[in-house]
């Protein structure tokens, strides 16, 4: 099992994950994780069917991951209800989520 980072923004256009990215590198670094998969998104989280989401959960349920590290729990999804589902989820499955802001 292993460690998986998420990162969105809600548009393509103009919005960039970069300073995401590089807060989450920064951390991973202190906290000496060195294999991570990433997964992305450019889309807005009112869609939950975002694609790279989509790998993620489908990655979480089949029990290859046990960490989720995320920028902010808000890139998971739109509403509190929703987010609190998905964590829900995951957390029946023994996975940890770690918001580094």
């Amino acid at each position: 099992m292993g460690i998986a980072v998420y990162i969105r923004v809600s548009s393509p256009k103009g919005q960039k994950t970069d300073s995401q990215r590089a807060e989450i590198e920064a951390w991973l670094k202190r906290n000496k994780h060195k294999a991570v998969q990433w997964f992305e998104d450019r889309d807005s989280a009112t869609n939950m069917q975002r694609h790279s989401f989509q790998k993620l959960q489908a990655a979480v349920f089949a029990g290859e991951i046990e960490t989720v590290v995320v920028w902010k729990l808000d890139r998971l999804a739109r509403t509190l209800k929703e987010g609190v589902n998905v964590l829900a989820d995951w957390c029946q499955r023994g996975v940890r989520v770690i918001a580094i802001t």
